[in-house]
């Protein structure tokens, strides 16, 4: 489907709005095209789409002027590394024949895995001059697809820096499956942490792992995403609603459903 198609059904669905990414690419001026696309169909529904940029070889890596880009169109979320960190890289080397990890997203250009700590542990340089441009821009820090270690360093340097609006993406996914001391730390620091619908229905973790995880760290500090898209998956609507229904399930409350999908993200953004 396009964006506005799914633009289309998520307002049928009684959703307020949505955010697209691209891993090659900023998504920034499509949600601008679409979201005033909404409003000549839907006056007054005041439907929101949020764009972004990945940080991957497609816009320059660790580049802060892609960043810069972004936020002068009105990108509001950026992704560091996902399909280009050297963390997802070593994953899917290692686990070659587990299945749903995304490998058709691979670039066949041959270019070095990006990594964000030198040799000493340390962020390397680029990582500061993004983090200004987020801060400067107002925008939303995701972790993406990068080692559990960089995604600690990443998260208490922009606490640091004074940057509030910070998600660490697919604590459930193997490729940065986070443990649930792992998943405090990451709270205590000042982020908020992500739980996709993707991953337990691609059987790559349990639906009670989602449900603990939740029950631990309470709802406030969870936001539920789908991670869909894909065409031979069903649509992100669908998907969230199924995951509704999935953690309802096992005893997740509808309001702290509520929460997570629609309170949380809303702070991200207002």
């Amino acid at each position: 489907m396009t964006d506005l198609t799914l633009a289309m059904e998520a307002v049928k669905a009684g959703m307020a709005g949505f955010v697209t990414k691209c891993h090659q690419g900023d998504t920034s001026a499509r949600a601008a095209v679409v979201e005033e696309a909404m409003e000549l169909l839907y006056p007054g529904k005041n439907f929101r789409v949020w764009g972004g940029v990945v940080l991957n070889h497609g816009v320059g890596g660790l580049n802060p002027s892609a960043v810069y880009a972004s936020g002068k169109m009105g990108g509001r979320f950026v992704w560091f590394p996902t399909v280009d960190a050297e963390n997802d890289a070593q994953y899917k080397k290692m686990h070659a024949g587990q299945q749903g990890l995304g490998a058709s997203n691979e670039q066949p250009i041959k270019k070095p895995k990006i990594k964000l700590l030198d040799d000493e542990g340390t962020l390397v340089p680029e990582v500061k001059e993004v983090l200004r441009q987020i801060k400067a821009f107002n925008m939303v820090l995701a972790t993406g697809h990068i080692s559990v270690q960089e995604s600690l360093a990443l998260v208490r340097a922009a606490a640091t820096m004074g940057i509030r609006k910070i998600l660490v993406n697919h604590v459930s996914l193997p490729i940065t499956k986070a443990s649930l001391a792992l998943q405090k730390e990451y709270i205590d620091s000042g982020a908020m942490v992500e739980h996709c619908y993707y991953t337990p229905m691609a059987g790559l973790c349990s639906w009670e792992e989602i449900a603990e995880s939740i029950r631990t760290l309470g709802s406030e500090h969870v936001i539920l995403s789908t991670d869909l898209g894909q065409p031979t998956n069903s649509s992100p609507v669908e998907g969230m609603e199924k995951f509704a229904e999935h953690l309802y399930s096992l005893g997740i409350s509808e309001k702290s459903i509520f929460q997570m999908m629609a309170s949380n993200p809303e702070k991200l953004f207002f």
